[in-house]
């Protein structure tokens, strides 16, 4: 077990530590035998977040029996005696809170305040035969067309 352990050394970059989580999770998926996870969301008016985590195993899609844990760098921040300090630890945790704090990260870095107004939808999707990660992103909008004619 992995329980708060803060990292000793130089601290990872935000890049290593999204590799680090990344791997993980691949790892923890192939070990369970998952072959694709989907994390969907959804929001609007200022609010939103994720639905929840769906898995494709090779008989379709069903839940896990047990939830298998993942080793996954977590940054923290607090404000101590007039300065913000930022650590980050080496957490277990459950593999569908893994991939939802993965997915919603992801989300919120390449369509920040996707919430807002009409908002958003969309499924994060975890390829664990091919490694890869894939947004599928819809944005909700309001339309108007202004018409003026003069008879």
């Amino acid at each position: 077990m992995h329980d708060s352990i803060q990292t000793e050394g130089a601290p990872l970059s935000e890049e290593e530590r999204i590799a680090a989580n990344r791997t993980a999770i691949f790892s923890a998926l192939r070990d369970e035998g998952v072959l694709r996870a989907a994390v969907s969301y959804t929001g609007s008016g200022d609010s939103g977040g994720p639905e929840g985590v769906r898995f494709e195993m090779p008989d379709g899609p069903r839940e896990l029996d047990e939830m298998p844990m993942a080793p996954q760098y977590v940054e923290s921040s607090q404000y101590v005696d007039g300065a913000w300090q930022t650590t980050v630890s080496l957490d277990d945790r459950p593999l569908d809170d893994a991939l939802t704090d993965f997915a919603m990260d992801a989300v919120e870095q390449y369509f920040g305040g996707w919430e807002n107004e009409s908002g958003a939808s969309g499924e994060v999707v975890f390829d664990a035969t091919a490694s890869t990660v894939v947004i599928e992103h819809n944005s909700y909008f309001i339309d108007s067309e202004y018409s003026e004619i003069r008879v």
